[in-house]
């Protein structure tokens, strides 16, 4: 009988592949990931909260931040901390802009690996004598848009959680996790900035229309394709940056702006004028909550004695590393 023949060596990492047979680790809420004895080194996909849309003309929310690692080293049998960031509160009053989003993380028990920023809540406007109120997009993982900048009035002073007029800017995203937010619409157009996107800045209010939201991106890393990170629309009724994120409300209109979806990192759209405002106030959505995506993934460790069968069909069948 013929033999399979050998060499005798030292043991040797031939490759890392990723693990089986349920290698993807999807939390869409905060939690604990607890690695296998057979694991080490992940690849991770974090996003974290959509910022809220601004009411009255305001700046639709920023996307949340996202970043991603690939063979993160991490030690097995550990537990590792998620922290999965909600979506910002959209503003449904005049007292300050739509809420940012809060961060999300991966964590060891003694640093953390990586993170990622909310995204930016959009600015809240109001018409003459509430112009005092025009607030500029937050910063965030992408910013929030700023709110219409119109003519200045005789309203009274600035108050808690308002900007004086002139202030119609975007919020500043983070660099590496996503984009500015759009500026206000300057003059009496009452149309507010996009929040920022993952790959695109949002657009800024103009006299023909509001902002549209910075667009996001598609991903397949959590077994099936999510767009995530995108900005909300403009108050006057911007379009939003993604499926996943909302429109701004158009103008005349009565009701809020829709929520982003959850679990995507998206920003929701502004608030618009409407026949009864300011009172009640058109208000923005909410930012949709964000996600955190382990891939794990295993070594694979040629013996010292090499069974030449073995090590042909591992390299016919693609398992023997380059």
């Amino acid at each position: 009988m013929a033999g399979n023949g050998g060499i005798i060596g030292p043991d040797i990492v031939i490759s890392n592949s990723i693990a089986s047979p349920s290698p993807i680790k999807n939390f869409t809420s905060s939690g604990t990931y607890s690695s296998p004895s057979t694991v080490f080194a992940v690849d991770y996909l974090i996003v974290a909260g959509g910022g809220g849309g601004g009411a009255i003309a305001g700046g639709g929310g920023g996307g949340g931040g996202l970043v991603q690692g690939t063979n993160q080293t991490i030690c097995a049998s550990t537990n590792f901390t998620i922290t999965v960031g909600g979506g910002g509160t959209g503003r449904v009053n005049f007292n300050g802009g739509g809420g940012n989003g809060d961060p999300s993380s991966f964590a060891s028990p003694t640093a953390t690996i990586d993170s990622a920023t909310g995204g930016g809540g959009g600015g809240t406007g109001g018409n003459v004598p509430y112009n005092w109120l025009r607030s500029a997009g937050s910063s965030g993982g992408s910013g929030g848009g700023a709110a219409f900048n119109g003519p200045c009035g005789t309203g009274p002073q600035p108050v808690s959680g308002g900007q004086p007029d002139g202030t119609g800017i975007g919020g500043t995203g983070t660099a590496g996790q996503g984009n500015n937010g759009g500026d206000g619409g300057g003059g009496p157009t009452q149309h507010g900035g996009g929040g920022g996107g993952q790959s695109a800045e949002g657009g800024d209010g103009v006299p023909g229309g509001a902002g549209a939201g910075g667009a996001g991106v598609t991903l397949n890393t959590s077994g099936s394709c999510v767009h995530y990170s995108a900005g909300g629309g403009g108050g006057g009724g911007g379009a939003a940056g993604g499926p996943t994120a909302t429109a701004g409300q158009p103008t005349p209109s009565s009701s809020n702006a829709s929520n982003a979806t959850d679990n995507s990192g998206s920003g929701a759209g502004a608030g618009s004028f409407g026949p009864n405002t300011p009172s009640p106030a058109n208000g923005g959505g909410n930012g949709g909550s964000g996600r955190v995506v382990i891939v794990e993934k295993t070594v694979l460790i040629a013996s010292g004695v090499f069974n030449q069968k073995e090590q042909y069909e591992r390299r016919i069948n693609g398992q023997w590393g380059a």
